[in-house]
């Protein structure tokens, strides 16, 4: 099959959409994460616009889109999960790319510990054999999300239906439930009690 916008081969297929070569999806993963960050100030502005309205200052909440801008602009090899021929495709681009982005975030505050967890989980999931590629798949869309949780509101409801998302597709593979229950250990700690 080819990709929808060149003569290359389609490596991603999307539901009810088209199917992509990694180029074309890497410009697509960028053009909705550029969204994303615009969409994420244009909110963080709202909020501002409100604490000066009602005289309250409510500055929890915010999204870090400087923080997640800067880390998305590194160049875009990636430094934290490796990724043999045999792997690639594996885990989408854009959810690598969160992945990424977290662990870089994380560096040097108080959920450190928790982005190296989610990096070696990244990566075991990557290079275990007893799951298929398509759990690969979605338990890289879990981690990605995540991921966008940890950078920004950490929602406890979403953070935990993500979770329990995650572990429904390790249960049966001892060394990544490990990881799952290392990560449940780590969000309590940080007082986002699942």
């Amino acid at each position: 099959m080819k990709c929808h916008q060149c003569e290359k081969p389609a490596l991603y297929t999307y539901e009810n959409g088209p199917s992509l070569c990694l180029h074309c999806n890497t410009l697509l993963q960028e053009n909705n994460y550029r969204s994303f960050l615009m969409n994420a100030a244009m909110m963080n502005q709202s909020l501002d616009d409100m604490d000066m309205v009602t005289g309250l200052q409510m500055n929890s909440g915010r999204i870090p889109v400087s923080d997640l801008a800067r880390a998305m602009n590194k160049p875009t090899t990636n430094n934290h999960i490796s990724i043999s021929n045999s792997s690639v495709g594996v885990l989408n681009t854009g959810d690598l790319a969160k992945i990424n982005a977290v662990i870089t975030i994380t560096e040097g505050s108080d959920s450190e510990e928790l982005g190296r967890t989610i990096r070696d989980f990244a990566q075991a999931v990557i290079d275990s054999k007893d799951i298929s590629g398509i759990d690969k798949h979605e338990i890289g869309e879990l981690l990605g999300t995540l991921s966008e949780q940890i950078a920004g509101k950490r929602s406890k409801p979403v953070i935990s239906s993500i979770l329990k998302g995650i572990e429904e597709r390790v249960k049966p593979v001892d060394s990544l439930w490990s990881f799952a229950e290392k990560i449940g250990g780590l969000l309590s700690s940080l007082g986002i009690t699942i």
